[in-house]
């Protein structure tokens, strides 16, 4: 009699749990955007006969469900520790450091992507009839890959680099940053909780494509260093990892004066940072307003000369304010936004530089070179 009256208790119990959870979710607000996601939460589905037929209505249903489940932070928060005290060494695709840096998992071979994408740049270097320069941002779990603890699946980003690099044409020339990388501050490098590089990263880039050009680059006493409190990365947003703490973005400022404007946004704004920025989920976008599909930058240092095009991905949000410093003239090009022949755009202006440089992780995922003619 005894057990039965366990039985019934534990029925009432989860049958409570259940129309509790399912009144909480009736009643409870529902927030467009996750703040800790960086991602806009799935909409309430309209009901029609199409929908329902085709069974996009269920679907979209059920990612609705997921994405307003009540208390979804904490119950997502608790699944992604679980897995790490079952021993699984990646959540969500990425790995965690003995030191509590959050690492995206390393790249993957795909050999067809690669020589797709070195064709595409080989073809518009020759289309343009001169050099182009090739810069490939290695991982930061490349670079900390030792902080990594049981690694079974290890980072290939140099084998991946050197077989991009060797299928270079004769017009395109490389940038190395493997080996500057390896010696210079590695936990400096790169964000703690995001796959991007710090400002120190992106200055040591600069410094070695102004270096590959016979060029001087700015010295880092040559910036004004401030700390940004309370930013998290794509990789935390990603691992659901909710207890690593925040890190400072740190900013460098070279004191000049700058002009940017945006192909998709009226106005002409001066200064390479963004402070409203700040109050966003994403403070990278502190760096250029984020990603855009063109972004033209203007030195009016009446003694500053040359132009540059580069063709990017987020990682020149940073970049191309330490090559603003360098140049009259940097427009960065962004292929997943701007679908317009770049060529057209060089011929209009004349560029006295032309880079490519992207992160490898991007390089070999980014299927959008088709539009670089």
């Amino acid at each position: 009699m005894r057990g039965k009256l366990i039985n019934y208790i534990l029925c009432l119990l989860f049958l409570l749990a259940v129309f509790a959870m399912a009144a909480l979710f009736l009643l409870l607000p529902k927030e467009d955007f996750s703040q800790k996601e960086k991602r806009y939460l799935e909409k309430a589905p309209e009901l029609s006969w199409d929908s329902l037929s085709s069974g996009d209505f269920g679907e979209k249903a059920e990612k609705y469900m997921a994405d307003h489940l009540p208390f979804r932070d904490f119950l997502v928060g608790l699944a992604a520790n679980v897995d790490r005290l079952m021993g699984l060494q990646v959540t969500k695709d990425i790995y965690v450091g003995r030191s509590g840096r959050l690492y995206e998992a390393p790249c993957r071979e795909d050999a067809a992507a690669l020589e797709g994408n070195m064709e595409a740049i080989n073809s518009f270097a020759q289309k343009l009839g001169r050099e182009v320069d090739f810069m490939l941002a290695p991982s930061a779990g490349y670079i900390m890959q030792d902080d990594i603890e049981g690694l079974k699946n290890p980072y290939i980003d140099d084998k991946l680099i050197s077989q991009a690099y060797g299928l270079a044409g004769e017009n395109v020339r490389c940038i190395e940053l493997l080996e500057p990388f390896s010696q210079a501050e590695r936990e400096r490098l790169y964000y703690r909780t995001d796959h991007h590089w710090t400002g120190y990263g992106a200055w040591l880039a600069y410094g070695e494509y102004m270096g590959s050009l016979g060029r001087t680059s700015k010295d880092m006493a040559d910036y004004s260093l401030s700390y940004v409190p309370g930013f998290y990365g794509s990789t935390y947003s990603r691992s659901a990892l909710w207890q690593f703490p925040a890190e400072y973005m740190e900013v460098w400022d070279d004191g000049g004066s700058y002009r940017v404007t945006f192909s998709d946004r009226e106005g002409e704004f001066y200064g390479l940072f963004f402070p409203e920025r700040l109050e966003e989920p994403d403070k990278y976008s502190y760096w250029l307003d984020g990603n855009h599909p063109l972004v033209r930058i203007e030195n009016l240092d009446p003694e500053a000369r040359g132009s540059l095009l580069v063709i990017r991905d987020s990682f020149s949000n940073c970049l191309g304010c330490f090559l603003a410093g360098s140049y009259k003239t940097v427009v960065l090009a962004d292929l997943r936004y701007y679908k317009e022949p770049l060529s057209a755009l060089y011929e209009r202006e004349g560029f006295d530089d032309v880079l490519v440089a992207y992160s490898l992780g991007n390089f070999l995922t980014d299927n959008n070179f088709i539009w670089l003619e």
